[in-house]
């Protein structure tokens, strides 16, 4: 049945559950059958399972019928174990609006009482099917939720967040905002103001690792609502209602301002920590649009700044995570003056963050100077870039993608010479590029193939087009040398046209020596 759910197949999940329970009448044409399957008592794990199928082929009305089998079956068995929990209701409600992926069709629920324990049952209300229609209307996720309260069910901070996405997909901002008070409201009740807010911010947390789980990314009215929060324990301060649409500042300055300040030191720990996981989610999942999600990113950092927040180094960590999914090298290059100004320490994470900024922008240059600036700097208080193996790796794929991307002689020679002159410094354990620690390992680099191609396709490559003879023949050398190593010599398997003619190359020229 899991393995359905995964596929989205809720019919094939539906028959397994039917032979499970020894039900014979049913629709062969239809479904698939499972006469295999001994007898076995399904649990609620195996009926929220099925829902989850459902959830996947985004067949609510499918769906909407698993709560009524298992009210059914714990009726008939007397287990109430088997009736419906928090984690039932709220895969129904993240069913809601998504957008199915196939399967039959049904246009209302059914109703008649329920004779078996794999018959539905009818409903305790009134619940529309939608799976042909109504996929904008987010009122049967708040049936659901009405009807779970109603069964004494408490709902988490899960099925809010499914609630509010469910909105999300219906583009009924109203609705989700109304969810969230709910979800305050139901949180805060019986408790102290200092509870309530501790449960407040647990609350939000559980969002935000439900939603790092599910790879969803912050909508609109989520993102705002999680800034709401983040500026409450910041200094008890209200977002602004056009708070979407400030500007992002592409400089910063301490002048550049578009609320009141407040205190530096009134924001709490727990609100640089949310701002942080806000800023991490939004980098989360891409969906094409690296520009949306770095001017939110950077949106929540100016409100964070503007609520008299402190950014930690988490905060800038995440910025710069940004700005390397989306190639951004300048605003890369502010954060680390930013840093600076606010006397945040570079880690060998900051470092490496820039680097792929500079990978995504190929901007070799830019990648080279951030080297050299993180093999030498030194500070007693941090921890020194000590560059490893998959560190010069990561400066490999920048020359690489910078050389994927041009067609001009004279920079794929220039960049070809750097790929060269990377491997000859690993080599040579080249003090100059930090390359001279013990924590890189040379034998490590040569038994990657990945690296060791991209070496042998710039020294053929230099071979063919060098500048001087001198230079050609260096070259010709080093891609024999290479193509003499042994994971060249055993059976290798390259996908890629460019390598395969390369080494095919080079190992002719090794064998003509």
């Amino acid at each position: 049945m899991n393995a359905y759910a995964k596929l989205g197949d809720h019919e094939s999940a539906r028959s397994v559950l039917r032979a499970m329970v020894g039900e014979e009448d049913y629709d062969d044409d239809s479904h698939r059958r499972h006469d295999g399957i001994p007898p076995t008592e399904p649990t609620v794990v195996t009926y929220n399972t099925l829902a989850d199928a459902c959830k996947v082929a985004g067949e609510l009305g499918a769906a909407l019928e698993v709560p009524d089998l298992m009210i059914a079956h714990a009726g008939a068995t007397g287990d109430e174990s088997l009736l419906p929990d928090a984690r039932t209701y709220t895969i129904l409600i993240s069913t809601v609006a998504r957008k199915s992926t196939g399967g039959r069709t049904m246009t209302t629920t059914t109703t008649t009482t329920a004779t078996t324990v794999g018959t539905p049952a009818a409903p305790s209300r009134a619940l529309r099917d939608v799976r042909s229609g109504g996929e904008n209307d987010p009122d049967q996720a708040f049936e659901l939720l009405h009807r779970m309260i109603g069964d004494g069910i408490e709902p988490n901070g899960m099925t809010y967040c499914a609630l509010i996405d469910a909105c999300g997909r219906c583009g009924r901002t109203d609705l989700a905002l109304a969810g969230l008070r709910m979800m305050l409201k139901q949180k805060s009740m019986g408790a102290g103001e200092g509870e309530s807010e501790y449960r407040r911010q647990a609350l939000f947390n559980e969002v935000l690792q439900y939603m790092k789980g599910e790879s969803l990314v912050p909508g609109e009215v989520m993102y705002t609502s999680l800034m709401g929060v983040a500026l409450t324990l910041a200094d008890k301060s209200v977002i602004r209602k056009d708070g979407l649409q400030l500007n992002i500042i592409d400089k910063f300055h301490d002048t550049d301002r578009s609320t009141p300040s407040l205190e530096s030191n009134g924001a709490t720990p727990e609100a640089i920590v949310l701002y942080a996981e806000l800023m991490r989610s939004l980098t989360l999942i891409q969906d094409g649009n690296d520009s949306s999600m770095l001017m939110k990113v950077f949106l929540v950092f100016q409100m964070m700044r503007n609520a008299g927040a402190t950014p930690d180094l988490a905060c800038y960590n995440a910025l710069l995570r940004a700005c390397a999914l989306s190639g951004d090298i300048e605003k890369a290059h502010d954060v680390l003056r930013r840093m600076k100004a606010d006397g945040i320490e570079p880690t060998p994470n900051t470092w490496r963050g820039t680097l792929k900024a500079a990978r995504k922008a190929r901007r070799s240059d830019v990648a080279d100077s951030i080297w050299d600036a993180a093999v030498t700097y030194a500070n007693k208080d941090v921890a020194p870039f000590t560059p490893r193996a998959s560190d010069v790796e990561l400066l490999m794929s920048v020359y690489v993608s910078e050389l994927g991307g041009t067609s001009d002689h004279a920079v794929r020679n220039a960049l070809n010479r750097k790929i060269m002159s990377l491997y000859e410094g690993i080599i040579s354990k080249s003090k100059e590029r930090g390359l001279h620690h013990e924590s890189l390992s040379v034998e490590e680099i040569e038994e990657n193939q990945e690296f060791m191609l991209s070496v042998l396709r710039a020294a053929v490559s230099f071979e063919l087009h060098g500048p001087t003879p001198d230079e050609r023949r260096a070259a010709r050398d080093l891609a024999c040398e290479i193509a003499g190593f042994e994971i060249f010599q055993r059976r290798v398997h390259i996908k890629d046209r460019t390598s395969k003619k390369a080494l095919q190359l080079a190992q002719d020229w090794l064998h003509s020596y």
